[in-house]
Formats: C-alpha cells, structure tokens, sequence
C-alpha cells in the first residue's frame, strides 16, 4: 500500500481572508484564541483512534486537505525516551477523493501541556527546517445519546484556525453535533463564521 506523507494542516499564516472568504476583515489578535481547555483532562484517555465527524476551518487549512475524506487522527504515548509522560505522538491520516484513494499520513508532536489539555501542536517534529508550531485545546470531551465518545479540539496560528469534531466512531448523532457546534460558535472560536463542513467517512471502514 502506498502512502504519502503531505502537509496536513489547518493554517497557513499568508492567508489574507477578507479577499478569500469575502468576510468582513477582522484583527488577527481576535482571530487565534486562547480558550480554556475541558476540564479534568487524562492525555491516557486521549490515546488511540478518533474519526473526524467535521470541521470548522479557514481556507488555508481547507486548501492543504481539499478532496480528503475518511479522515482520522491516531493519538500515542510520545516515543522519545525523555518525554514527558503527557507528550503525544499524532498521525493524521486521510484518503483522497474516495475510500479506497491514495492515504496520505502527517506526524505531528503535541509537547508542553500546561494546563492539562493545552498543548504546543509541531508539525514534522523531525525536521527542523521545516518543521512549525501552533496552539492546539482540547474543549470538549462527552458521549452522545448512544454512549458514543466525542472531543473537540482547537488549534490556530496566526490568521488560521480549525476546530475538529471527532468520534471514536465515524459519527455521533445529529442533536449532540448541534449542541457542540452551536457551543463553538458560542466560547467565540469562530470570528470569522466559516461554515461547519461534514467529513466524508461513508464506505471507509
């Protein structure tokens, strides 16, 4: 099986939005948050597989994984012998433009957690030259009506932001979704009202 290895992220500090989106311009310090991360988080609870159910993402982000969909992030006590026990290490994965199309994979380094479910998020930790840091918030933790497990996280940089629904399952029901997007756009993360986008998970697993 082929995988690629790609940038996979939710920003890109150039973007100018007022001329991409066609939104009222808005000042970049009330663009990148810093919101308060759920309360009582266990990182040993955070590990293993989570299924995007959707996003929330500005443009640049939106460019870098245009035609992704079986999208998922797998979570993992850090690798490097030194570690703290809370760093993890991320793999995102997602297939391109249908189930069975090309896997594209990206590491990521989540370090630094203070408080307990805020982190500094470095995409290719191993590489320094190109390697970048952003904020990353766990916000949401909960089960949904049919006990099935969600969190919310945040993660901006500069003009940038994204916040990713996920699931231990590919879906939650609708009501739940509803209530946490609508929570979301509530806590302010959203200045710039982009628009929920659903991710494709039909036919991947």
């Amino acid at each position: 099986m082929k995988v690629t290895q790609i940038v996979y992220i939710c920003l890109v500090s150039f973007a100018v939005f007022s001329t991409v989106s066609g939104k009222p311009s808005v000042r970049t310090s009330e663009i990148c948050q810093d919101p308060m991360p759920v309360s009582n988080f266990n990182y040993t609870t955070f590990f293993g597989r989570w299924f995007e159910i959707g996003k929330i993402q500005t443009p640049g982000g939106a460019a870098f994984q245009k035609g992704c969909q079986c999208t998922t992030a797998d979570h993992s006590k850090s690798s490097k012998p030194d570690a703290e026990p809370s760093n993890v290490d991320t793999v995102f994965g997602c297939r391109k433009w249908w189930p069975k199309g090309l896997l594209v994979k990206t590491k990521v380094a989540l370090t630094n957690m203070n408080p307990p479910g805020n982190y500094t998020e470095t995409y290719f930790p191993n590489i320094p030259l190109i390697s970048f840091d952003q904020k990353f918030t766990v916000i949401k933790r909960g089960f949904d009506s049919q006990d099935y497990e969600y969190t919310v996280t945040y993660d901006c940089s500069g003009e940038e932001y994204c916040i990713h629904f996920m699931g231990r399952q590919p879906t939650i029901d609708d009501t739940t979704l509803k209530m946490l997007i609508n929570e979301v756009i509530g806590m302010g993360l959203n200045p710039l009202n982009i628009g929920f986008e659903r991710v494709k998970q039909a036919r991947c697993w």
